[in-house]
């Protein structure tokens, strides 16, 4: 029987042609993680508040003036059983105290809806060019300044990188230009040039591996988020339609609330005024 011979070990040209691979796969996969951060969810977020936030602002806000016509009418009610005339001024003083958390998140719906139309409003479509440019230039500048990257190195880098974060959220093409040219000299060396240690090559490879597929997973996981799922059926008239009809459902029923409620304060304080 001939022996088989054992596979060569890769040489050291061979392990840093590896090493600077999967290092290229690692920023791919991290300007993808970023790109979701930074423009898509923002996207999905504003894109929800136009189509179907709206109605859950609004529904929400029914429902509080509901709940308050209706406990309106309770406490005045209450107080007319007990021979009292109702005192209007006190008893909306107590509704805002009781009714305080409900109000709050209504007002919190109402910002965050804003601050997503303002977001989507402060956009300017991009030309395709522009924007390929622009992801070209972003990925250029985290390889330069990323802190997962340069970890522990000077603060001025990670002020740089905080600033091309900011820039690549808004969409400014200006600055991402400026910020490029002005951080050329943050280019990292090539670290592996002089090294010729296949033992401590191979090494390296295989923590970089270990990164790429821990950034992989990450990847995957904020791919198939729910926010990201959410994006999808935003893309789907039939689902917005129905979603907003079913809000829309939602909101006739609190106002018919209301309105039933309001007219029954107003018949108690005829009553009380006609005696």
């Amino acid at each position: 029987m001939v022996a088989t011979m054992a596979e060569a070990a890769p040489t050291a040209e061979e392990l840093k042609s590896a090493i600077r691979e999967v290092r290229a796969d690692i920023l791919d996969i991290v300007t993808q993680i970023e790109d979701i951060k930074l423009q898509q969810l923002p996207q999905i977020y504003a894109d929800y508040a136009v189509k179907i936030g709206c109605w859950e602002k609004e529904l929400l806000e029914a429902e509080v003036a509901a709940r308050r016509a209706k406990r309106r009418y309770a406490l005045a009610q209450a107080q007319a059983n007990q021979g009292q005339v109702p005192d209007y001024e006190k008893i909306e003083a107590q509704l805002d105290e009781e009714l305080s958390a409900w109000t709050a998140a209504a007002e919190e719906a109402k910002e965050a809806y804003e601050q997503a139309l303002a977001w989507r409003l402060g956009r300017v479509a991009m030309p395709e060019a522009d924007a390929k440019e622009m992801h070209t230039l972003y990925r250029t500048l985290m390889k330069r300044l990323h802190p997962d990257v340069h970890v522990g190195e000077d603060e001025k880098r990670a002020e740089y990188f905080a600033l091309a974060q900011k820039a690549y959220q808004d969409g400014d093409i200006v600055v991402l230009r400026s910020l490029e040219a002005a951080t050329r000299h943050f280019d990292p060396k090539d670290d592996l040039a002089e090294e010729e240690d296949t033992n401590a090559l191979a090494t390296e490879l295989e923590l970089q591996q270990v990164e790429r597929s821990a950034m992989e997973k990450q990847l995957n996981e904020l791919e198939n988020c729910e926010d990201m799922q959410l994006g999808k059926l935003l893309q789907d008239p039939e689902w917005v339609s129905s979603r907003t009809a079913e809000l829309r459902e939602a909101i006739e029923e609190w106002e018919r609330t209301q309105r039933e409620f309001d007219l029954r304060v107003a018949k108690l304080r005829e009553a009380i005024d006609g005696d």
